[in-house]
């Protein structure tokens, strides 16, 4: 489906970038749905990235053993590097006040 995308990455990093590519196309899918079904207003940018993040933590039981500390990190990287875009000191917000990431 990624073609050449995927060339020279670990089997274990494919399966993790092939689940990250999935939860965040669901996560579009819902969010285009809520949209056009529910009449919601646009959904954020960071509604989105957390969509995707619940998505990914949700999933972590249906991975293999091996996989599922690697979902835990990544699904944690991915919070703080959105709290730390969305809520930097620019703005005057310390990002680990602001969203809680478990």
């Amino acid at each position: 489906m990624f073609g050449i995308w995927l060339l020279g990455i670990s089997k274990e990093m494919k399966q993790l970038v092939l689940l990250g590519a999935a939860t965040t196309c669901w996560s579009l899918w819902l969010c285009m749905n809520d949209i056009a079904f529910e009449r919601k207003s646009n959904p954020s940018t960071l509604q989105v990235i957390f969509s995707v993040i619940h998505w990914l933590r949700s999933l972590i039981i249906l991975q293999k053993l091996a996989l599922q500390d690697l979902v835990v990190v990544a699904s944690q990287h991915l919070a703080q590097v959105a709290k730390d875009f969305f809520f930097t000191q620019a703005h005057g917000w310390r990002s680990s006040l602001q969203i809680d990431s478990h």
